[in-house]
């Protein structure tokens, strides 16, 4: 019997980094490892000097030019040429994929054209979460247009289903982000050390939904009851220029500004002390698993979606409210308190969210829908269900 053969379909992929990245070349590499043939159809945005993995074009047809635009507080990239068009659909003959999968896939796009171009079974994934808003109400008969195509749906959380379910009916089976969990194990680089000091870290792009300006002003609350304490921002966007001027003058020599970083992530968690993450809006946040897996506290805002993001955030330190005051007094408890037993949990769930785990269910779900024998072993995990 021929391998299963899967399409994968991505607006969101290198050299861009986020967490739909990270989940599509993660699964790649998954699927590799049990025999599946598996191509990672996307488009090209601009050349960027961005880090990212060495592998992430193996097994990558870029199939036209993408057009980046900010929407939603964030970046999102569309690719929607002509030419582009006739590429994604010579690819889907080409690579005779027994399913696609679709990220994102109310999205205009790559999404469209594999909802419209492909006939065998597709599979679709959710990965955001975001508030009602009019205009979605307005264009709902396209959602629901979207999810008759679909032969199963897979959310990341709760979170991110509900928020679609506003607009369109469907059952959706939750599988949640997964990490490599040894990879996360690192040791302390002098890169990241200062003598005598301890780290507060902020990883992800600069832009208002990940709330980068709420990690500073908190900051300034925090650092004069602290002075062994510093603050490390690492990512890069359109705010890093207005995020510098913030922070204000007489700690500027407590804040490091790293920009964008993927290898050094690893060493950079492992050389710090607590992870913050002030973001708006949480569809999972695979960010803190990461940080789990590296024996890190993880400090995060009370923000649309986090009570619904998974079971991993039943081990967050939750502010009290959304704002930076809020904010720096959970850090500040963080920073007083003796987190030895929250690190011990969160490196178990980590275990838990292992990618040996998650990707097994992943594959279920595309065996099932693709008529295929199931090839490796069923296991579920408590944590991960």
């Amino acid at each position: 019997m021929r391998p299963l053969r899967v399409g994968i379909v991505a607006e969101s992929y290198f050299p861009s980094l986020g967490g739909v990245q990270e989940h599509v070349r993660h699964l790649r590499n998954f699927l590799d490892r049990q025999g599946v043939e598996v191509t990672i159809l996307t488009g090209r945005p601009a050349p960027s000097v961005a880090p990212g993995p060495e592998d992430a074009e193996r097994g990558v047809i870029r199939v036209g030019r993408a057009l980046t635009f900010r929407s939603g507080g964030t970046l999102s990239q569309a690719t929607i040429s002509p030419r582009g068009a006739f590429n994604f659909y010579r690819a889907l003959r080409k690579g005779r994929f027994d399913l696609v999968n679709i990220h994102g896939p109310c999205d205009l796009g790559l999404a469209t054209w594999g909802l419209s171009m492909f006939r065998g079974p597709k599979v679709l994934t959710l990965h955001s979460c975001f508030p009602d808003a009019p205009w979605r109400h307005r264009v709902a008969a396209y959602y629901r247009w979207v999810f008759r195509r679909a032969a199963a749906v897979i959310a990341v959380s709760e979170a991110t289903s509900q928020s679609m379910g506003r607009y369109a009916d469907f059952q959706s089976t939750i599988i949640p982000n997964g990490i490599d969990a040894a990879y996360w194990r690192a040791s302390p680089t002098p890169r990241y050390l200062r003598p005598g000091m301890r780290n507060l870290v902020y990883l992800g792009r600069l832009e208002e939904r990940n709330g980068p300006d709420v990690a500073i002003d908190a900051f300034g609350t925090i650092a004069p009851l602290f002075p062994d304490v510093r603050l490390l921002m690492a990512g890069d966007g359109a705010m890093r220029h207005d995020m510098e001027a913030r922070v204000p003058p007489q700690l500027r020599d407590r804040v490091e500004f790293l920009g964008a970083v993927y290898d050094q992530r690893r060493e950079l968690l492992a050389s710090s002390s607590v992870f913050l993450l002030p973001a708006r809006a949480v569809g999972f946040s695979i960010m803190v698993l990461e940080a789990f897996a590296a024996g890190l506290p993880v400090v995060a805002l009370p923000a649309l979606g986090t009570d619904r993001a998974g079971a991993h955030w039943s081990n967050v330190i939750v502010a009290r409210n959304n704002s930076a005051a809020a904010f720096a007094d959970a850090v500040i408890g963080t920073l007083r308190q003796d987190e030895t037993e929250r690190i011990a949990r969160g490196r178990a769930i980590a275990e838990e969210f292992d990618w040996k785990r998650i990707g097994t269910r992943i594959l279920d779900v595309f065996q099932r829908v693709a008529g295929t024998p199931a090839r490796v072993p069923r296991r579920r995990s408590k944590a991960a269900a």
